[in-house]
């Protein structure tokens, strides 16, 4: 192993397994300690709730680490919360390349096609999303599926009602 590379698969399995036992989200990881400090600052701006910082951190990261998939994941939360939609569908689709049971990534990527009147798709997706862990967001989007589908084309839910009602249930 080079002297500046980190050993991430240890670290990724005990983070890992912590994050599932928690019941959180992964937390990328710099597989080099040359990107370390630029996702570090990610992350951080990520936590404060500063997307927008967020964002850019995790683009200029994913350029020397274009296969961080839970950075492609994060940005694409930073995307959604600042409102940019399709370009966060597409970091939710990147996500869904490389694993197509990404639970987070399926939520998001209903989210955003909610968000881009297109719920009809949402419900699809959200077909697909499973978490037994998290029993009020799967709740919730049973829900909304089951209004999408069950209702005629004059009746069909607001897509902002629909996007809204989930993200009341986010943790």
């Amino acid at each position: 192993m080079a002297k500046d590379e980190i050993d991430v698969s240890r670290r990724r399995l005990l983070f890992g397994f912590l994050d599932r036992v928690r019941g959180g989200e992964q937390t990328p990881m710099a597989s080099a300690s040359t990107t370390a400090p630029m996702l570090a600052a990610a992350n951080a701006a990520f936590g404060a709730g500063s997307f927008e910082a967020a964002a850019g951190h995790y683009r200029e990261f994913l350029k020397h680490e274009a296969e961080n998939r839970e950075a492609h994941q994060r940005l694409g939360e930073c995307l959604y919360r600042l409102g940019q939609y399709i370009q966060a569908k597409v970091e939710f689709e990147r996500v869904l390349q490389k694993n197509h049971k990404d639970t987070r990534a399926l939520l998001f990527l209903g989210l955003a096609l909610a968000r881009l009147e297109r719920v009809e798709k949402a419900a699809v997706v959200w077909k697909l999303h499973f978490d037994p862990h998290n029993v009020s967001v799967q709740r919730e989007l049973n829900i909304q599926i089951a209004l999408i589908e069950t209702a005629g084309e004059d009746d069909k839910p607001h897509h902002a009602a629909v996007a809204d009602a989930v993200e009341r249930v986010l943790v």
